[in-house]
């Protein structure tokens, strides 16, 4: 029987599926579930969404539906944002439930970045090249036509939604905080993985992977295996 509750939130343009490989790499002991945005995958007919406001909403809502288990987040780039949006959520909702949070491959929002461009007035050819430039080779993946024109759209959603969101400070969590970064991310230093220790007076570790921006493919045995050991 489930002890321990995981939610995983991917990246932007990725769905559920990036992480059902996890499922057998977790010990028993935890019930993985994976957050499933509109526009992708099974949700293919579902509109994506561009409003941050709404997507948080939705998520809650969904969420809220499981039953009470300690709770702990993951969440790669995109992802890592959702994810502390979430846990916010969590510890305010259920005060004691929230158990860790997990975030990778996104510099701390509570601090100044460069805006991410949604990519609007770009033709998916122009698009998917300034991703691969910026974020590593795994964008390659939707150079086939069929897949691209599948993707593309909840992709620039997601890009969009990213580009939505405004950080507010609120008080810190209190659960530990574990910070993954990429030794070859082009996007994310180890700086900005290290600020991340001030959104939580729980402990903080901060972990290096060998790989670029999508090291949680890369990397996915290990990283999953630091994820269960603190579970």
């Amino acid at each position: 029987m489930a002890r321990v509750r995981l939610i995983c939130v991917p990246f932007a343009g990725a769905g559920a599926v990036a992480f059902r490989p996890w499922a057998k790499l977790l010990p028993a002991h935890v019930e993985a579930f994976a957050v499933q945005l509109p526009g992708r995958e099974d949700a293919i007919a579902q509109v994506p969404l561009t409003d941050w406001h709404t997507m948080r909403a939705e998520l809650i809502d969904a969420v809220s539906t499981l039953p009470p288990l300690p709770t702990a987040i993951f969440g790669h780039s995109l992802g890592a944002v959702i994810g502390l949006e979430l846990a916010r959520w969590l510890q305010r909702a259920a005060p004691g439930y929230l158990l860790h949070l997990f975030v990778s491959g996104r510099p701390w929002p509570g601090r100044e970045t460069s805006p991410t461009s949604g990519g609007a007035e770009q033709s998916d050819t122009e698009l998917m090249r300034s991703l691969d430039e910026r974020y590593g080779s795994l964008a390659t993946s939707l150079s086939h036509p069929e897949i691209r024109a599948v993707a593309m759209q909840a992709l620039r959603a997601d890009l969009q939604l990213l580009d939505s969101y405004r950080y507010i400070p609120m008080a810190p969590l209190g659960c530990p905080l574990t910070a993954f970064s990429g030794s070859l991310d082009p996007t994310t230093t180890l700086d900005d993985m290290n600020a991340w220790r001030a959104e939580s007076t729980g402990p903080f570790q901060l972990l290096e992977m060998q790989g670029d921006h999508f090291f949680i493919e890369s990397q996915r045995t290990i990283v999953v295996s630091h994820v269960a050991s603190r579970l």
